[in-house]
């Protein structure tokens, strides 16, 4: 098998979502809960931050003040969105996560041992690396003497629906060095809905690559006056709709044309990507409500975030360690 990824081949894994009405809930997997459970009709989604900066994070680190956890998040106190060993001292003390959903694969995101650790039953990765994840979770809980979850395999563009909320993998602008059988890993960003609320949850990433805003529904080329004509040539797009939340990696900090930007986003791109959203109405933030920044790392690793934001757009602020929000 070759070491690439067609453009085809790619958008393939995803096309079951013509038959599926676009944004209906996929299963896959013999233990996956029935394609019946409901989402819930409440909106907010209730997010807190276990870790809010990029890689390199020392455990001696936290005994400093204003020192950040490797990027994770707690959604309504059930299910996690990446999580290494670093932030168990950040989880609420009645908290039993149930679900795990992993971005991609590099340490500061993805720990076999904290996966098996945490408790889960269920965790999901991009397909590209489902295998892998499945043998290394299953070597870690054997030598933990704890069971594996189960880990699933998710497709692009394709929903699950996990404690009342759907959850949709889209691609990220990012890289690792995995590759399994020859086809290279896939990276992830997470769409949440509940109700009326709409989070993208966007880390790590550079920028917010086309196929992913179609099939979020916020790609400006696409209204409802045309959305036929783009579902007939690709059936994993999703008509227009607003997000109503928005967290987003700045590992740049400032540095607008650092040289990750390959792979990651500065505070200006974030910026640029919330006004232009707003402007085109496919973000629409509760008033009050602001969009936030994450995975934070050169210089803002060690900032408070009040002497962040000080420095930033007023139309984002800095997520920190243990911040909790409820977003509309």
């Amino acid at each position: 098998m070759k070491n690439t990824i067609t453009r085809r081949n790619f958008l393939v894994s995803s096309t079951a979502l013509a038959a599926l009405g676009g944004c209906a809930t996929a299963r896959t997997g013999s233990a996956v809960s029935d394609a019946r459970e409901p989402i819930s009709a409440e909106s907010g989604i209730r997010v807190r931050f276990l870790g809010s900066g990029a890689a390199g994070w020392k455990p001696e680190w936290a005994q400093r003040p204003h020192m950040r956890r490797q990027s994770s998040v707690l959604i309504e106190n059930r299910v996690l969105i990446d999580f290494t060993m670093c932030s168990f001292d950040m989880l609420p003390a009645d908290c039993r996560p149930e679900v795990l959903f992993l971005t991609h694969s590099n340490g500061d995101h993805y720990n076999p041992k904290a996966a098996v650790k945490s408790g889960v039953r269920r965790m999901y990765v991009q397909e590209t690396w489902a295998a892998a994840a499945r043998e290394e979770v299953g070597k870690a809980a054997e030598e933990l003497g704890l069971p594996a979850p189960e880990v699933v395999g998710l497709a692009f563009g394709r929903s699950v629906v996990e404690c009342g909320m759907r959850f949709t993998g889209v691609p990220a602008n990012h890289s690792t060095s995995r590759v399994t059988d020859g086809v290279l890993e896939r990276t992830s960003l997470y769409l949440v809905e509940k109700g009326e609320s709409r989070l993208l949850y966007a880390t790590d990433t550079g920028g917010i690559p086309g196929d992913a805003a179609r099939m979020i529904g916020i790609d400006h080329h696409i209204r409802d006056d045309n959305f036929e004509k783009f579902e007939k040539s690709a059936p994993y797009v999703r008509r227009p709709q607003a997000l109503t939340a928005f967290i987003m990696e700045a590992t740049d900090g400032d540095k607008d044309e650092d040289f990750r930007m390959f792979v990651h986003s500065s505070v200006q791109s974030v910026s640029r990507i919330v006004n232009m959203m707003v402007g085109t109405g496919r973000l629409r933030l509760p008033e009050g409500q602001h969009a936030y920044i994450t995975h934070l790392g050169l210089k803002y690793r060690a900032w408070p975030s009040e002497k962040i934001d000080k420095e930033l757009p007023g139309n984002i602020r800095s997520a920190y360690d243990g911040l909790e929000l409820v977003l509309g």
